[in-house]
């Protein structure tokens, strides 16, 4: 099976921009300065990339020998920090917007990459281990994340809240069994498989979906 390498190319542009766009945001919510906004939103974007390739053996990773990766993180990044800075005075008024936004970021990101590294993991010959390459495309999309949250001192979002996680298990397990066990073609797959990953994670931010949580009673002693 061979794939449109200009399709999988322009899918993790988009995927970039969508993750470096939900960082910046989430960085300015934290009250980061410019520095931090753009090491967060570069972070969202490559960070879970990164540990993918550093997985299956590619190192140094992908991040720092394409650069233009690097530079399109790092230009959504300031271009947010400048849009949300300059309209700060409407930021009370247009919160609930702004959220909005950074969730369809955060969602499209998340489909995209969760898809991309699944075929990162094929492409290098593990197309056969199914565990692997979910493990792995989860961790494409998740990791950036986790990483951002980790870095501004908070439990990461996947741990605690909403359907993230599963969102990207759903849709990643769809997208390989479509193209590497039925053949389905490489684009249709993914826009369907991303389409699966993006509407869970919507739905779960609107209705507020949440995993059971085990919450006991407080322990006085």
């Amino acid at each position: 099976m061979e794939i449109d390498t200009s399709v999988f190319y322009i899918a993790e542009l988009i995927g970039v921009i969508a993750f470096a766009a939900s960082g910046a945001i989430i960085a300015t919510n934290r009250h980061l300065d410019i520095f931090g906004v753009v090491v967060l939103g570069v972070t969202s974007a490559l960070g879970g990339g990164v540990i993918r390739d550093i997985v299956i053996g590619i190192v140094p990773p992908r991040m720092f020998n394409s650069y233009k990766y690097v530079l399109l993180a790092f230009i959504t990044s300031v271009l947010v920090f400048f849009i949300i800075l300059i309209t700060k005075s409407s930021k009370k008024r247009y919160k609930n917007i702004i959220n909005i936004i950074m969730n369809i970021f955060d969602a499209i990101g998340l489909g995209i990459f969760t898809i991309t590294g699944i075929q990162a993991t094929i492409n290098v010959g593990f197309g056969g281990n199914f565990f692997l390459a979910i493990c792995l495309g989860v961790i494409t999309g998740i990791g950036g994340g986790i990483l951002r949250d980790i870095m501004s001192r908070e439990i990461p979002l996947v741990l605690h809240k909403q359907v993230y996680a599963l969102a990207s298990i759903c849709g990643g397990t769809f997208y390989y069994f479509l193209y590497q066990q039925m053949n389905i073609d490489y684009t249709y797959a993914a826009l369907l498989g991303i389409g699966i990953v993006v509407t869970i994670r919507l739905f779960a931010a609107y209705f507020r979906w949440d995993l059971p949580k085990a919450v006991p009673d407080e322990i006085k002693v």
